[in-house]
């Protein structure tokens, strides 16, 4: 019950946020490749939101394997992000962004347990409507994720 409260009141805030600044959610898939006691391996489906000129709000759900003891277990997550984007208007064919977060995860015990989320990202060129990026975090682990966010118009 508490997941479902968590996934309602990010897709609220990031909702709220997005029609304040005049756009639209975005979707994004990812790959996360996390080194923990456990290492994992999870693919993630999710949207970002505007929040301001230099601000994205966003919520990802995230499913895959760890190795436990020679075992594959199935792990999970869900978190809400904040990217702070130090070139929100592409001036440049790169733009770098820090990011912050909560997590929940469940690393294949079945307990969920909150994390804190901290890294930094760098996103390419837009091509074909999609923005891909490459994130390094730490966050319930070490964390390298390749990221693909749909495009906003003239903006990251």
């Amino acid at each position: 019950m508490r997941l479902v409260a968590t996934v309602a009141l990010l897709v609220a805030v990031t909702q709220s946020a997005d029609a304040q600044s005049g756009g639209r959610p975005r979707p994004e898939v990812r790959i996360d490749f996390i080194a923990a006691r456990d290492p994992t391996a999870q693919v993630g489906v999710g949207f970002n939101a505007m929040a301001g000129t230099y601000v994205r709000w966003g919520a990802v759900v995230g499913a895959g394997l760890a190795s436990r003891n020679d075992e594959r277990v199935t792990t999970a997550r869900v978190e809400g992000v904040v990217r702070f984007l130090l070139d929100p208007l592409r001036e440049s064919p790169t733009g770098l962004y820090g990011l912050a977060g909560v997590s929940l995860m469940d690393d294949g015990s079945g307990v969920w347990e909150p994390r804190a989320l901290l890294g930094v990202g760098v996103e390419g060129r837009a091509r074909g409507g999609a923005i891909p990026s490459l994130e390094v975090a730490l966050g319930g682990g070490a964390r390298l994720a390749v990221v693909i966010r749909r495009a906003r118009p003239n903006r990251r």
